[in-house]
């Protein structure tokens, strides 16, 4: 699981004193990988050096069932990069948000509301990260569907995230039961759990150990296999034939007594065009289109049709289940 990440971006050089001020500080709850966070946020100051900004980086589960206990309390003024599965259940508590560019956004980044309380940023894309050396090593072929994981010649050498902490884990859940149906989709996972060695906390992860050889195939998350690419690390990122699910990483604003002002100052920034072309950076997908295409990304992509309300309002009964199942494999907490 990702470390709870706390600073204040006076590291940078930037944060004046005058700022100093809880009440003038900016406290954002975000759940982007550490990397992006960093690149983000540097940028978001560049831009406004004049806000103090606290960060409180953790996984997508964590930082929901945080949110949700501070319902009555909130502490945060910005929800950055969380999952559209969780942004769902949380809509209460989310203040109705103004988008000057709202027209220009990808519909599937815009929830249906006449005045959205969290809007998409970015997509994310469950993949396959392989380590061909280490399969070649066994005389393994390489995967190229979601079907082949359930083949016993991978036995033992496959991770996953745990989808109750990891929004990386869910939108693959998602995924396979969208392209399966229901009772096939657990089918599927059940034929699957038997070559699992081990569910992790984190999304990134099973890159991380299919890149350390420990277990070739990760069921990861794309960004992460575009990273690894960046930095010429031996991995394959395969796109499963059959399709894969995607999850969207949104920003909010909560709803509060008295609202920061910094914090409408940020929403301008997280949609603008500056911000679009930094998450294009590292997503094939974002919320205002860009054209360019990532490294490791395909130049036609397989995306499945999700009804993101539908698994939004779905996620305790599938994560329930889930865990009924198959929880035994998962990495102690």
């Amino acid at each position: 699981m990702r470390i709870c990440l706390w600073f204040v971006l006076c590291c940078l050089g930037i944060f004046l004193s005058a700022c100093s001020n809880d009440k003038e500080k900016l406290v954002i709850y975000a759940t982007f990988e550490n990397e992006q966070i960093n690149q983000y946020i540097g940028a978001f100051q560049k831009a406004h050096p004049n806000i103090a900004v606290e960060i409180i980086s953790d996984s997508n589960g964590i930082i929901a069932t945080r949110l949700l206990a501070e319902k009555d309390n909130p502490k945060a003024d910005i929800i950055y990069g969380l999952s559209i599965y969780n942004m769902e259940s949380l809509k209460p508590m989310l203040a109705p948000l103004e988008i000057e560019n709202l027209s220009r956004f990808n519909p599937l980044f815009v929830p249906k509301d006449s005045k959205p309380r969290y809007i998409g940023l970015s997509g994310v894309e469950s993949v396959l990260i392989i380590n061909e050396a280490e399969l070649s090593k066994k005389s393994l072929p390489i995967p190229t569907s979601y079907k082949d994981l359930t083949n016993p010649l991978y036995k033992g050498l496959i991770t996953m995230s745990n989808p109750t902490s990891s929004g990386t884990g869910y939108l693959s859940v998602v995924g396979f039961l969208t392209l399966f149906g229901e009772k096939e989709g657990f089918d599927f996972m059940s034929a699957l759990d038997k070559n699992i060695a081990l569910y992790t906390h984190s999304g990134s992860k099973p890159a991380r150990m299919a890149l350390s050889g420990e277990y070739p195939i990760g069921i990861s998350l794309g960004y992460r296999g575009h990273k690894m690419l960046l930095d010429k690390q031996p991995i394959s990122m395969i796109f499963p034939s059959e399709g894969y699910g995607i999850d969207i990483e949104c920003v909010a604003m909560l709803q509060k007594d008295s609202t920061n002002p910094h914090a409408e100052t940020f929403i301008k920034w997280a949609t603008s065009k500056e911000a679009m072309a930094l998450y294009a950076q590292n997503n094939v997908l974002v919320g205002i289109p860009q054209g360019t295409i990532p490294l490791g990304y395909p130049k036609e992509s397989k995306i499945i049709d999700i009804d993101f309300v539908a698994f939004s309002k779905k996620r305790e009964e599938i994560l329930t289940k889930w865990n009924a199942l198959f929880d035994s494999k998962s990495e102690a907490k």
